[in-house]
């Protein structure tokens, strides 16, 4: 009877204990989710001014150049970060500033080009909205 007791004393002392380990874990979960929105954060900082760049096509050669130093930019933390929406937006820029590097965009084409590209860095704002929502 007596070991009984002493087993019941035990278990009631040891609850509070394991509420504690679940709350220590929940914490844990929230500082995880709030360290990948500050993650997420600082990769759309950087990806709004990436991908914000447009060149100026009046100078063929200073825009391949400035193109291809930011579609390199772009994809580095295209890789970095873990928001696959993120990530697959971030690519879309990147492919847009290829075209410019490689010499497909023009100052006669450029128009269309720069309307595209615009719609592809409005996607990286509307995915990077959600960090503060």
């Amino acid at each position: 009877m007596r070991a009984g007791r002493q087993l019941m004393v035990a278990a009631a002392l040891a609850l509070p204990v394991l509420a504690g380990c679940g709350q220590l874990q929940e914490g844990r979960d929230r500082l995880d989710q709030a360290q990948q929105g500050l993650d997420k954060a600082t990769a759309c900082v950087d990806a709004l001014e990436a991908a914000g760049y447009t060149p100026n096509l009046a100078d063929v050669e200073q825009a391949q150049d400035d193109a291809r130093t930011k579609a390199d930019e772009i994809s580095a933390l295209a890789q970095r970060v873990g928001d696959r929406t993120l990530q697959d937006r971030l690519l879309d820029v990147q492919a847009s500033l290829d075209q410019v590097a490689t010499g497909q965009i023009t100052l006669q084409n450029g128009l269309n080009w720069s309307q595209q590209h615009l719609e592809k860095t409005a996607a990286v704002a509307d995915t990077c909205a959600d960090v503060t929502g």
